[in-house]
């Protein structure tokens, strides 16, 4: 079941939240953010960490 954590980061002076998932093989995690950019699809990762990294990557790209 797919829930928001309490982790948010701003860059950009965009927000970035974190969602997280546990399927019983361990939690992902996944992030949104308040750009107001269409959204491609949700990519999951391992750690909170990297699924933030990633987001920041997505903004300067401007994919969202």
């Amino acid at each position: 079941m797919k829930k928001a954590t309490t982790t948010t980061a701003m860059y950009r002076g965009i927000e970035i939240r974190v969602f997280s998932e546990n399927t019983g093989h361990g939690t992902s995690y996944s992030c949104t953010n308040n750009s107001g950019r269409p959204r491609m699809g949700e990519k999951w990762f391992s750690t909170q960490g990297e699924a933030i990294a990633n987001e920041k990557r997505d903004i300067d790209a401007g994919v969202r």
